[in-house]
């Protein structure tokens, strides 16, 4: 099942959520990542205090896939390619 995601807010309690449809607890799920429970729930209070490779990390214990999607695509193009010019910038935020 796919959870869009568009704010912050909505990231905390869908971590949790996850975390409880497997069945884990806190601290089943901290020593899985190897930190302490008071980690988790503080992650799972503020996600945006994590960093990116944490939350991956986070989100494949506990077996859940990150998918990005181009929201600017052109309508109709339904190719997982992505075509980068090379005029567009590449490397850079």
């Amino acid at each position: 099942m796919d959870y869009l995601v568009s704010i912050p807010d909505q990231l905390a309690p869908q971590l949790r959520s996850l975390r409880k449809v497997r069945r884990l607890s806190q601290t089943d799920l901290a020593l899985k990542l190897g930190v302490s429970q008071s980690r988790i729930a503080a992650i799972e209070r503020n996600p945006s205090a994590v960093s990116a490779g944490q939350l991956l990390e986070f989100l494949k214990v506990l077996g859940v896939d990150l998918v990005l999607r181009d929201t600017h695509a052109p309508a109709g193009n339904t190719s997982p390619e992505l075509n980068i010019s090379a005029t567009d910038p590449q490397g850079e935020w």
